[in-house]
């Protein structure tokens, strides 16, 4: 060789490392350790396969599967969805996506897993085996529970802001007390899913008095739960009771609840600025533990009625000082009239006879007179009394003003209405203790008896103004007496 054809050649670099192994190997490598677990069975469901995840996942050894159905390591409740959603719709379409269950671990514990199938046909076309795809949805599954949970709290937020939003529409609609306990009653029964409900309110005298919804226990144990009622008030809490607490402190009220066939009563306080109003009652026919969101709702529901409550009883208190006298507290000369309207309208629809009497006193002026005002109020004031125990049931007492005073008896013949016109001038007659003996009060009545078949006065004005002739006439007739015109 010529020394012109050497010349040098470069070392060539390092061959990389050759992987010997077979296609094979390769891929029986990705199977086994593929990120997801795979599996293969016959048409029949039988495990012919599994791959290294699926037996790290599940802590079975591969000889325990190998000839055991599938549907076998499936959790209970989820078999019956295997067969009939999974397995049908794998024979009618050869394949099925994502189709949620649970394995069963080998330890007992579940493991929430999707499945991929593929049926696979033989050389005849009929199902010869299955291969599946199964991927680990614990985080998928507890997402989704978390997301279901959040959903329910945002539900059940909604609907509490509803149930608040009617309450507080119920209560701004209610005029009357009455009408706010009807709304209140039906309200809570409704958000607690009680059988019945009731409210009871505490009259003048601290007793509890059922006025709307209805009281289960009434007529069957001698208490109706006043003193869990004064409990719940006064710990401004609910109170339950069960019929099956042997050591309940409310005995009365178990055996109450066991006489009616319930289970268990919750009581809710009406409280508005720590003055006790009344109680909402509860009562379940089975035994009922209220979650804390529940008791929370009652608890607004009951604080919106209290707050209504108060505007309820200070707009009839305006009401009533509008149309009462503030000295005696009987109904004032508006009053009297709208009343005196409502008897002749009643007496003209029943033919029923109407009484109305107009009562002057005599003597009084010289008691204001000489002794002063704060003695001569005194005096109007027992008048007031005297007259109210005097008249019958359902008969009104109203004051004009001054020294007047007018009574309305319902249903009373000429002989009824003189025979009350007697007897209340006969009490007023009676001596006054804060009066010298020397100041006799006494009193000129004068009594119009309006007939049903009369044609007389349809206006409160003109009844009244007879009435008024007929006291003069009393009055001009030597005073201390009563006189009567029938119509």
């Amino acid at each position: 060789m010529s020394a012109e054809m050497v010349q040098d050649v470069p070392d060539d670099p390092l061959p990389a490392p050759l992987d010997t192994r077979t296609n094979e190997e390769t891929f029986e490598e990705l199977y086994q350790e593929a990120p997801v677990a795979y599996f293969s069975t016959t048409a029949d469901d039988v495990i012919t396969r599994v791959n290294g995840t699926f037996l790290a996942w599940t802590g079975y050894r591969e000889d325990e599967l190998l000839g055991r159905r599938f549907r076998d390591l499936l959790e209970e409740s989820t078999q019956p969805f295997y067969e009939t959603r999974h397995v049908p719709v794998l024979r009618l379409q050869g394949e099925v996506r994502e189709v949620a269950i649970r394995v069963q671990r080998a330890d007992g514990s579940m493991l929430p897993v999707l499945l991929n199938s593929v049926l696979v046909p033989g050389p005849d076309g009929r199902p010869r085996s299955i291969r599946t795809a199964m991927f680990d949805a614990t985080d998928r599954s507890q997402y989704e529970r978390d997301l279901l949970a959040e959903r329910r709290v945002a539900e059940s937020a909604a609907l509490r802001v509803q149930v608040l939003q009617n309450a507080s529409s119920a209560f701004a609609a209610s005029a009357t007390e009455l009408d706010l306990a009807e709304s209140l009653a039906e309200i809570v029964r409704t958000a607690v899913a009680a059988g019945q409900a009731c409210v009871a309110m505490l009259d003048g005298s601290g007793e509890f008095e059922v006025i709307a919804g209805v009281n289960p226990l009434a007529g069957v144990t001698r208490s109706t739960g006043s003193n869990a009622g004064a409990d719940s008030i006064g710990l401004d809490a609910p109170i339950v009771v069960t019929a099956s607490d042997v050591d309940s402190p409310y005995p009365h009220v178990v055996e109450g609840l066991i006489a009616a066939r319930l289970a268990s009563l919750i009581i809710f306080p009406l409280v508005r600025d720590g003055v006790p109003m009344g109680v909402v009652a509860a009562f379940f026919g089975r035994e009922r533990e209220l979650e804390q969101e529940a008791l929370d709702l009652v608890a607004a529901i009951c604080r919106q009625a209290s707050q209504s409550l108060v505007r309820i009883r200070l707009q009839e208190q305006l009401a009533h000082l509008a149309s009462h006298d503030q000295l005696t507290g009987l109904p004032n000369r508006a009053r009297l009239r709208e009343e005196v309207g409502r008897s002749l309208a009643v007496a003209t629809r029943s033919g029923k006879p109407l009484a109305v009497m107009f009562l002057d006193l005599d003597g009084f002026k010289p008691v204001n007179d000489k002794l002063g005002h704060t003695l001569g109020d005194d005096v109007l004031r027992e008048v007031a009394r005297r007259l109210l125990a005097g008249v019958r049931d359902g008969d009104i007492v109203g004051r004009l003003g001054g020294d007047e005073f007018v009574i309305i008896c319902h249903e009373a013949s000429r002989k009824e209405a003189a025979g009350i016109a007697e007897r209340l001038r006969g009490d007023l007659a009676q001596a006054y203790s804060d009066l010298p003996t020397e100041f006799a009060i006494s009193a000129s009545i004068g009594v119009v008896v309006l007939r049903p078949t009369a044609d007389g006065p349809t206006v409160p004005d003109a009844l009244l103004a007879l009435a008024d002739d007929e006291m003069y006439r009393a009055k001009n007739s030597g005073r201390n007496r009563v006189s009567v015109s029938v119509l």
